[in-house]
């Protein structure tokens, strides 16, 4: 005798037996979110690449020398009126800008070398075959002599800048700091370039008059600026562009950074070198002519 299989339960069976079909299909077809076959996971590398970044940065903090005085914020005053005053008593040894008779300016470029951002504003200067004036730090000098190479044979001119970045006038040693700073810089640049530069630039512009005097003695011409842009305060590239634009005239000494303290991983320059490409082109566009300092002012370059 045949068993008659109520209509409605021949229907649940089915619904059941093609829902469980689809399910085990759904499994089977159904995509890695964070990949395809066509596009294979890249995020691991991604990330991989960062952390290897952000380690070399670490790295690089570590081992560049420090400025032993501190940074420029917290020791450097803007606009030192004193300089002014100092280069009054003192105009044979101290400068603070060239002649207004001729429409020539200097860059410089002061705190390096530092891979980070020397190689950045070199491109640029390059790209306009601009030549600039580099105040070096001797220990970094003997840290990176390959950028002291490069900044030398593109034609750029290169100054003192002390070996450790101190606050001269606050040091207690006095003269005895500063002719040790001094000539361990001279020395260290001459190992790489062949001779001692004659330009001096004392860490944040400072100076007083036993300072000028002792330079003098040494036969030191002390650089200052009249323009400052204020880029060591790690402001936008507008700024720094509008701080150039606004205050520089034919003579002007315009003070920039290719480097800076290395206790700050996040510490970030490039703005420097991007609002180069404005400044240049549109100080070129108004007829000024970009010079060393040494061009500027008539002094040669070496001792």
């Amino acid at each position: 005798m045949l068993c008659k299989i109520k209509p409605y339960k021949i229907f649940f069976i089915a619904a059941l037996v093609l829902f469980v079909s689809a399910c085990a299909q759904d499994d089977q077809s159904t995509p890695d979110e964070d990949a395809t076959p066509d596009q294979p996971k890249t995020a691991p590398l991604q990330d991989q690449q960062e952390e290897q970044n952000e380690q070399e940065n670490i790295d690089f903090v570590q081992n560049q020398p420090p400025l032993e005085g501190g940074t420029e914020e917290e020791v450097r005053e803007p606009h030192p009126v004193s300089n002014e005053k100092l280069q009054r008593l003192y105009p044979d040894i101290l400068v603070l800008r060239g002649t207004l008779e001729e429409d020539r300016v200097a860059l410089t470029f002061d705190d390096g070398p530092d891979p980070r951002f020397t190689p950045e504003v070199l491109d640029v200067l390059e790209e306009y075959d601009v030549p600039a004036t580099f105040f070096l730090v001797g220990s970094r000098v003997e840290e990176h002599p390959d950028l002291v190479n490069r900044i030398h044979e593109e034609g750029h001119a290169i100054g003192n800048h002390t070996y450790s970045h101190p606050n001269l006038p606050e040091e207690e040693e006095g003269i005895g700091r500063l002719q040790w700073e001094v000539r361990e810089t001279e020395d260290a640049i001459a190992d790489v370039i062949g001779f001692q530069p004659r330009h001096f630039r004392s860490p944040y512009g400072m100076l007083n008059e036993e300072l000028v005097e002792a330079l003098g003695e040494m036969n030191h011409t002390v650089v200052g600026w009249n323009v400052d842009s204020l880029d060591w305060k790690q402001i936008s590239t507008e700024v720094i562009i509008d701080n150039v634009l606004s205050n520089t005239g034919p003579g002007s000494i315009i003070l920039m950074h290719d480097a800076g303290d290395s206790g700050f991983e996040d510490e970030d320059l490039s703005s420097t070198a991007r609002a180069l490409d404005e400044i240049i082109s549109k100080l070129q566009a108004d007829g000024i002519e970009f010079v060393t300092v040494p061009e500027l002012i008539g002094v040669p370059e070496a001792k």
